[in-house]
């Protein structure tokens, strides 16, 4: 966790303990695709992080080459010339994150969208849960004790749901048994502009854990293939 570290380590200070909790399941991501500039463009030395500097070259009508888009970039940026940053999308497959972070992501209306899990047709006979980092407690014992709790809780849940099932009961009911914590997956589909601005609003330390640790996750990956494009955030 190159970007964040000590933030993430904060969060993360009782990873360990849960490890071994009843169905645990941590956070993931995989970028699985992103735009791609076409086999012409490519030969002209346009790549994903510098498409959106090439097309903002339209309003000129300006010429430049590899180096001078990734400045161009920056600049966009910096100038709130945003509408370029539309031409990259990235599409990630996120596993390990609760029905609570869901409900949250989904209010991010614009330039994003979801394909969840369905929870009326998938059955949850081997579903995992998401633990609470309970970050903010400063003993072990207690962090132990809670975990417990959540433990025999989450136990409970699952017992339910299968005598409910064993009673005939279809898959669209059962559901309501499900907590917030249970865990779903997502194929997420997002431009870089709005992924900016989710970034902007869940990296803040007032954001609530589960999704400012998913920001920090996605933040250290895009880094990785279009830096110039998020860079700034880092200030």
């Amino acid at each position: 966790m190159k970007y964040f570290a000590d933030e993430y380590r904060h969060i993360e200070r009782w990873k360990g303990l849960r490890k071994d909790l009843f169905r645990n399941e941590e956070p993931a991501v995989k970028l699985i695709g992103m735009t791609t500039p076409t086999e012409e463009m490519l030969s002209q030395g346009v790549t994903p992080e510098t498409l959106p500097a090439y097309t903002a070259r339209q309003s000129h009508e300006s010429a430049g080459t590899h180096e001078d888009d990734l400045r161009l970039n920056k600049k966009l940026i910096s100038w709130e010339h945003l509408t370029c940053l539309e031409a990259v999308q990235f599409v990630y497959c996120v596993t390990g994150v609760s029905k609570s972070l869901a409900g949250q992501w989904t209010r991010h209306r614009i330039g994003i969208g979801w394909t969840f899990r369905s929870t009326r047709y998938v059955k949850a006979s081997k579903n995992m849960f998401i633990y609470p980092a309970l970050e903010y407690l400063d003993s072990e014992d207690m962090a132990k004790a809670a975990y417990r709790a959540y433990e025999r809780e989450h136990r409970h849940a699952m017992e339910v749901y299968e005598e409910l099932k064993d009673l005939g009961i279809r898959n669209q009911e059962l559901r309501r048994l499900m907590p917030v914590g249970w865990s779903t997956a997502a194929y997420v589909y997002v431009n870089a502009r709005s992924l900016r601005h989710f970034f902007e609003l869940r990296l803040d330390k007032s954001a609530e854990w589960e999704i400012r640790r998913l920001a920090y996750l996605m933040f250290n990956d895009v880094m990785k293939i279009a830096p110039t494009l998020f860079e700034d955030l880092l200030e």
